[in-house]
């Protein structure tokens, strides 16, 4: 049995006589294929657009989000940049416009002094030009225990001018340490002079030897080190001893006599055994002997700062128990 053939040309003409249930749903189904195939035809590549575009508009959003965060960074760097330019033209008024050679020679050989060094050679150097200033360098050779020298570096921090320390070698030299070092000073190279207000300075590292230790020296031999007091100038017209011409280094303490009350102490130094008393001078700084104990003795030094005035540091000679 064969179903009946559709006739849409029969169906559409006798279209106008069918009820009105009919005439909607005819008018349903032809709206719902009018939609479809619009949807197929012009929604779809509309809506795939669309889609594209919203990709887009994420993508472009991370991107601003990216841009937002670095021209905030770029902001920041510009006032670090700022703050930085500021301090190098801080540092650069601080710069003399004329070189100061002499006096920079003078404050060394002061911090050596003050601090018992032995300066053995100072050598000026080609000065050497940059952009914004000049390095004058000066090499600097100098002898003594290694506490003296580890102030000596720090007071050059300390300068009214700027100096900076390179090129720093610390050896062994018989009972002393070698120290050479390359010190830098600076001038501007505008040549304008000084500034009319001095800058200020921020804190600086001060060498404290205290609590610290000799690393060049036994445990035996470690010599007290402190921070020097005011004192009395010393006579310096008086006739030097024979100890006096000899440094506290070259000297280990080797025992202690006692001769009724009065306490002596011996004193190595080479292959001669000295014995002093209390108030006997030994050292290059007029040092003098305060206290005999048995496994130490104290002794006081002098010294001149770097203005001139004399201070006093106290020493402690520690027995050596393997003599």
């Amino acid at each position: 049995m064969s179903l009946p053939r559709l006739d849409f040309s029969t169906l559409s003409h006798n279209a106008a006589k069918w009820p009105l249930p009919g005439k909607a749903l005819l008018g349903c189904a032809l709206a719902g294929l009018v939609v479809l195939v619009g949807d197929v035809v012009l929604l779809a590549p509309a809506r795939e657009r669309l889609q594209a575009l919203e990709a887009q508009e994420v993508i472009l959003q991370q991107a601003h989000a990216q841009n937002a965060g670095k021209v905030a960074g770029f902001e920041g760097l510009t006032r670090q940049a700022q703050v930085t330019e500021d301090q190098v033209a801080g540092l650069l008024r601080q710069l003399p416009g004329e070189s100061d050679m002499p006096g920079l020679l003078e404050d060394i050989a002061r911090l050596a002094v003050a601090n018992g060094l032995v300066v053995e050679d100072v050598t000026v150097l080609d000065e050497q030009p940059h952009p914004f200033y000049i390095e004058e360098p000066v090499q600097v050779g100098v002898f003594g225990a290694y506490h003296d020298l580890a102030m000596f570096v720090s007071g050059l921090g300390g300068l009214p001018r700027i100096v900076s320390a390179h090129d720093v070698v610390l050896r062994p030299d018989g009972s002393l340490l070698r120290l050479d070092l390359l010190a830098k000073s600076y001038r501007s190279a505008s040549g304008h002079g000084k500034p009319a207000q001095a800058v200020e300075q921020g804190a600086r590292f001060v060498y404290a030897a205290a609590s610290l230790r000799d690393p060049f020296q036994p445990l035996a031999l470690q010599v007290g080190h402190v921070s020097g007091r005011p004192a009395r100038a010393p006579d310096l017209a008086r006739k030097r001893g024979a100890l006096e011409g000899l440094a506290i280094d070259q000297f280990e303490m080797v025992g202690t006599l006692s001769r009724g009350l009065q306490t002596f102490v011996l004193l190595r130094a080479a292959s001669t055994v000295h014995r002093l008393a209390v108030g006997d001078y030994l050292g290059p700084h007029h040092g003098r002997v305060t206290a005999i104990h048995d496994s130490y003795i104290e002794l006081a030094e002098l010294f001149p700062d770097e203005q001139g005035a004399w201070l006093e540091r106290s020493r402690t000679l520690v027995l050596n128990v393997n003599s």
